[in-house]
Formats: C-alpha cells, sequence, structure tokens
C-alpha cells in the first residue's frame, strides 16, 4: 500500500492518568475531551482500555494539589504524523490530565510512495547482487 508521505498515518499508543477524585461524569466528561481532541486531528479511536484507579509511585503535584492514586486510560489510535506534535500539545494543555504518554506503536508500518528518482536507486541497489560487489571490492583490491 502506497501513502504520499505528507498524509502518512501511523498507530500510536496514549496512555494517560486522570485524578481519582473525580465523579464518575467528570471522569467521563475528561474521557470526552480526549476523544474530541483525536477528532479534531482527523484521528481514529482503534482499541480503548480503562486500567483502573491505581496508586501513583511518587506524589504527582498538579495545579496545586496532591494527587497519590489516578485512573488509567490507554487508547490505541491512528493519527497522521503531520498532526501529532499538535495533538501532544493540546492533550498536554488539558488541565484534567495529570501525565500523558504518547508512543509509536512498534510492528506497524506503512510504505511510503518515494520519489521516481529514489525508486531508481533502490532499483539499481536491488539489481546489484551481493556477490557481484564483493567481486567489484576485490578486483579493485587485487590491482593495485
Amino acid at each position: 500500500m502506497k501513502i504520499p508521505q505528507d498524509k502518512r498515518i501511523r498507530t500510536y499508543e496514549l496512555t494517560y492518568l486522570i485524578p481519582s477524585g473525580l465523579s464518575s461524569d467528570e471522569s467521563k466528561a475528561v474521557v470526552d475531551q480526549v476523544e474530541k481532541l483525536i477528532k479534531k486531528y482527523k484521528g481514529k479511536i482503534v482499541q480503548t482500555e480503562d486500567w483502573g484507579k491505581k496508586t501513583l509511585a511518587y506524589t504527582i503535584q498538579h495545579a496545586g494539589k496532591k494527587y497519590l492514586e489516578a485512573e488509567y486510560k490507554h487508547l490505541q489510535i491512528e493519527l497522521e504524523t503531520n498532526q501529532v506534535q499538535s495533538f501532544n500539545r493540546d492533550v498536554q494543555l488539558n488541565q484534567n490530565i495529570l501525565r500523558h504518554l504518547l508512543v509509536i506503536e512498534e510492528g506497524i508500518d506503512f510504505e511510503v510512495e518515494k520519489s521516481d528518482a529514489e525508486g531508481q536507486a533502490d532499483a539499481e541497489i536491488e539489481s546489484t547482487s551481493p556477490d557481484s560487489a564483493d567481486q567489484d571490492v576485490q578486483d579493485k583490491v587485487t590491482s593495485k
């Protein structure tokens, strides 16, 4: 599958923490805000997981409060690569999210459309077998 380079879509994993003291309605509102951000940047949610409430390894101070517990949310999303920085910034600016981590999901690659010059260079490399390349090197070494 060939995709133009500026429209490359990758799969990312987004894990974020929200305060555990929020009511279920407030918690749902934060989740909705994140989903709206994904739609704003023309992304798609592939999978959603709620990891539940967990005790933090260390105290997080956020907006003048200290938090010892948080609710963990994990999403698998697809975004265009040119939208990721803006999306990440908007998630960071959300005051209801204590921490977040956005990483590229490993193991999923898409073939990017190459220009004609790059395609010809790759074809030349593929047409040169390793044995003939080794022979060329040996000929140059022995001729000196």
